[in-house]
């Protein structure tokens, strides 16, 4: 109940995250077929600032009226009650995936799909699923705890992509921008 409820909550806080990943593709990729890798990189970067301006207002709202918000697909308060407290865990997810999804976006763009699914999978096998299985099985076990999983994973995610735009700058081809 509950956190079907924080489901459909989260789907409407990742709607700006996802639009902004997929006009990033797009946007470096047309700047790297013509030869403006500088500018690739600063739309990344603009995407990251923005998406995470954006996220830290949704942040508070899911922190200060997550309940309001899960109250507009139930009128149960327990069930409502429930997906509050998941959606205080994943609230942070808001701000992080906007960076994350930021370096996902710039990698598409450059045709790196396969590290795209590379990492995501290693975030969610590595992290999220192992996390959310641990702190369901605490003797304490909370939804808040639970939702935790999520933005641990993205900021693993995080760490890996700055990780390999160590390894991916020195790829790329000199450009006189």
């Amino acid at each position: 109940g509950g956190y079907g409820v924080a489901s459909k909550v989260q789907s409407f806080v990742m709607l700006i995250p996802s639009a902004l990943m997929q006009s990033m593709a797009s946007f470096v990729s047309q700047n790297v077929g013509a030869g403006k890798e500088k500018r690739a990189f600063r739309s990344m970067l603009t995407g990251m600032a923005v998406g995470g301006s954006v996220g830290i207002a949704v942040f508070f709202c899911v922190i200060f009226f997550g309940d309001r918000m899960a109250a507009c697909f139930t009128a149960n308060p327990q069930v409502i009650a429930k997906a509050f407290d998941y959606l205080r865990g994943f609230a942070l997810e808001a701000i992080v995936t906007a960076v994350l999804f930021s370096f996902m976006g710039y990698y598409n763009g450059h045709s790196r799909t396969f590290w795209v699914m590379i990492q995501g999978l290693a975030q969610t096998f590595l992290v999220r699923l192992p996390m959310a299985y641990f702190m369901s099985v605490q003797p304490d076990a909370s939804l808040t705890n639970i939702g935790l999983a999520a933005p641990c994973a993205t900021i693993f995610g995080i760490i890996l992509n700055i990780v390999y735009y160590f390894y991916f700058r020195h790829t790329l081809p000199e450009t006189a921008e």
